[in-house]
């Protein structure tokens, strides 16, 4: 691909759409939102989570995507992990997201779907006007 065509898919406007938040959650957050509710991983480091998400198969997807889920407690958990996202969308140019979740894997764990929904609404609210990314 040559570099002005390069450059200008970087630099137009996106919309991102039918994104599940919980598949954004990067190696560095699981690590850190692991240590801040007390939890251990089954890596032993930011590395070897990275080289997990090289996986083959369908349950070894499902089994990096649960534990990632077990690692979303707080209302703050989902707000940084939302916020990262958008950080990250917005740096893309993405202007639009229509961001989905998945309510059991939460409310299964005892997560209060209040706490979830709470924690990315707050997310998507402080993104549009920091970052102007809308939702929808």
């Amino acid at each position: 691909m040559d570099r002005a065509l390069q450059n200008l898919i970087c630099d137009i406007p996106k919309a991102e759409l039918h994104l599940h938040i919980e598949g954004t959650l990067e190696p560095e957050m699981m690590f850190e939102l692991a240590s801040r509710n007390g939890l251990s991983l089954p890596y032993p480091s930011v590395e070897a989570l990275r080289a997990a998400y090289d996986f083959s198969n369908l349950q070894d997807f499902l089994d990096l995507y649960y534990e990632g889920a077990n690692v979303l407690r707080t209302q703050r958990d989902f707000y940084d992990l939302t916020m990262a996202y958008l950080r990250k969308a917005a740096a893309d140019h993405v202007r639009h997201v229509e961001i989905f979740f998945d309510p059991q894997t939460h409310t299964d764990r005892g997560i209060a779907f209040a706490t979830v929904i709470e924690g990315i609404l707050q997310a998507l609210k402080d993104g549009e006007a920091e970052l102007g990314i809308t939702s929808g």
